[in-house]
């Protein structure tokens, strides 16, 4: 065996030992022995162990994250102490004023919900230690949806930052509409490229997601069959277009059938 292979395995060797370690021990070792001390100088994985104790972290193995040792060391230490920000033991419980069940969703700090047959949308502040004010508004029944075609409404969105609310609902279940209005007071909104986004689709989805950011808004959606799985990925640029800028698409087989 090559003196060099030879060394290379001695080396991690004493990393897979070291590694069953205490924090402690591992600090010890290191201080009364040159060749440990050089073999912790070049582990990031021992290093990852030290600095996880010293800032009273626990490990936690998770195999599907695949980040290198090394991006997660210097990670830890970049935000160093961050976590003593979180108060985990400050909990308050509060009621809010929305009927049960209807849509809601957690975005910014606010909890969003819509009541659909009424039209009456409810952003309520999840308690902080600032003062909140709770946005209510209710429209005229159809309003929202100005058009006179069967539809079906799935998801809405709220972005109150550019007084955005978008509902999105499917017209002879064969397309998606994406209806733009403002939340103020359920008009068209005026940088709005029209006053909907529509899509064509010949098969329902299985999960849809609806997401905006910023001047874009995102629709995912999965169909799923016996034999594979299909996502769909569409992204507008609202303000500019009506039609879709970004389409992807993948499939994936389910190989257990």
């Amino acid at each position: 065996m090559p003196k060099s292979l030879f060394l290379s395995l001695l080396e991690e060797l004493r990393v897979y030992i070291l590694c069953f370690l205490s924090c402690r021990d591992i600090l010890c070792c290191r201080s009364v022995c040159k060749a440990l001390r050089q073999t912790y100088m070049s582990s990031s994985e021992l290093q990852y162990i030290v600095e996880l104790s010293g800032q009273c972290l626990l490990f936690v193995s998770n195999t599907g994250d695949h980040t290198p040792i090394s991006e997660r060391l210097q990670r830890l230490r970049d935000k160093a102490h961050a976590w003593l920000k979180l108060n985990a033991f400050a909990l308050q419980t509060g009621t809010l004023p929305i009927p049960f069940p209807t849509p809601r969703y957690f975005t910014g700090e606010h909890l969003y919900s819509w009541i659909h047959h009424s039209d009456l949308v409810t952003i309520s502040p999840i308690p902080s230690k600032h003062p909140q004010q709770t946005i209510e508004h209710e429209w005229s029944p159809k309003t929202l949806c100005p058009l006179i075609f069967p539809r079906t409404v799935k998801y809405i969105l709220m972005d109150p930052a550019q007084n955005l609310f978008g509902i999105m609902y499917i017209v002879d279940n064969m397309a998606y509409r994406i209806y733009l209005a403002t939340l103020d007071d359920g008009h068209v909104h005026p940088h709005a490229a029209g006053p909907a986004l529509d899509l064509e689709l010949s098969v329902y989805a299985f999960d849809v997601k609806l997401e905006c950011y910023g001047r874009h808004i995102a629709l995912w959606r999965c169909e799923t069959s016996r034999f594979s799985q299909t996502w769909h990925l569409q992204i507008w640029d609202w303000q500019h277009s009506t039609t879709s800028g970004v389409s992807l698409q993948a499939l994936v087989r389910n190989d257990s059938n």
